[in-house]
């Protein structure tokens, strides 16, 4: 084997492994969401001064405070989730420090009703993120999670009557 060769091959195993580390970045983001928002937990996937942006029931913060206090707020109103990330695909930039992925998200949750704060509804949402992400010490970071709502509904009702609640 050639220098060029090792070269190349080292290169080429860097991209996988950093393809790789931000699938699991984005694993984890979720499973901190399944965790009763962890706040904490959730901030630590980003960086400094990231933003998280989703329309719908989201919203939009920059930095770790406010992500902090959105998460916190949110978890009074969504009692339990469960976060299915699903088709992965990750385009790293040539210089290798950063990224952009595209993830669906199917979320299974319990939600207080629109109709009474104290009642629960099943509700079922569906997402489309396009992130970008940023390498810093060696670390992948969300830069910026943005969120596309398809639907959120009531479990009870469906996506076909009810594609958003309310």
């Amino acid at each position: 084997m050639t220098d060029t060769d090792l070269a190349d091959l080292t290169r080429r195993i860097t991209r996988l492994e950093d393809v790789r580390a931000i699938e699991q970045l984005k694993f984890r983001y979720a499973a901190f969401c399944d965790d009763g928002y962890d706040p904490d937990g959730i901030a630590s996937c980003f960086a400094d001064d990231g933003r998280w942006v989703v329309d719908g029931e989201g919203g939009s913060m920059v930095g770790h405070e406010e992500i902090k206090a959105h998460f916190r707020a949110l978890s009074k109103k969504i009692s339990w989730a469960l976060h299915h990330v699903l088709n992965p695909q990750v385009e790293l930039d040539e210089d290798g420090r950063t990224a952009t992925g595209h993830f669906y998200l199917l979320c299974l949750c319990t939600i207080e009703s629109l109709d009474d704060p104290t009642e629960k509804d099943p509700v079922l949402i569906t997402i489309h993120y396009t992130d970008q992400f940023v390498k810093r010490d060696g670390r992948w970071y969300f830069q910026e999670l943005l969120g596309k709502t398809h639907q959120v509904s009531n479990w009870d009702q469906g996506w076909v009557k009810q594609p958003l609640r309310g």
